[in-house]
């Protein structure tokens, strides 16, 4: 009778959870793990909107997230979290543009068309934090001793590698010269002595 109850019960706790409005196992795994990766986990709301207020501000001034940040907003905040995925995807591509600059012309270029893409996007709810981030990275980028030491076209930089080029490789030949110029030297005397003794092996023939 016991083992019958049992089953009852056990059927109807399984169909309890497939029950809208009940939280299932993996409901109660899910928020589990979230509480575990979740900053913000053990605040009051204030606290949690203080710290979802600070997460907005970066956003806004186009600084980095920190991965916590960003599991906050996937948590509590899907919508901006998509948003910051694509902003801190968007970074790195722009990053890597940047570094791969040889001339402060081509960066010019690089900035020209992320500002086209920017008003491309127009009415996209992530424009105001990609203008922000933009902004930013170029602004740093500048500031860097990478940046200063580009020249102004690449073609400068072209030329001025040639000439660092161009030295080495002269005074290789300078070397060269020398050694054949010695080689020279050395069997010009030899076929002088060879001479020499051609002679003097004539003369005592000759006797």
């Amino acid at each position: 009778m016991n083992f019958t109850l049992g089953n009852v019960a056990a059927d109807q706790t399984d169909s309890g959870e497939k029950t809208e409005g009940r939280r299932t196992k993996n409901d109660i795994w899910k928020e589990a793990i979230e509480a575990l990766v979740d900053p913000t986990s053990g605040m009051d709301e204030p606290q949690r909107a203080e710290y979802e207020q600070k997460i907005m501000q970066k956003l806004k001034s186009g600084r980095k997230l920190t991965q916590e940040e960003l599991d906050y907003l996937r948590i509590h905040n899907p919508e901006m979290y998509k948003i910051a995925v694509r902003v801190e995807t968007e970074r790195k591509v722009l990053k890597t543009k940047l570094n791969n600059c040889k001339s402060k012309e081509e960066v010019q270029q690089v900035v020209s068309i992320q500002m086209e893409v920017l008003k491309a996007m127009k009415g996209d709810p992530a424009q105001p934090y990609m203008t922000a981030m933009v902004s930013k990275e170029i602004q740093d980028f500048k500031k860097t001793s990478e940046y200063a030491r580009l020249p102004e076209k690449e073609e400068e930089g072209k030329k001025k590698t040639g000439e660092e080029k161009i030295s080495p490789k002269r005074d290789s030949d300078v070397e060269e010269d020398l050694a054949l110029f010695q080689k020279a030297a050395a069997y010009g005397r030899l076929k002088t002595q060879c001479i020499k003794i051609g002679e003097l092996a004539q003369v005592h023939l000759s006797a």
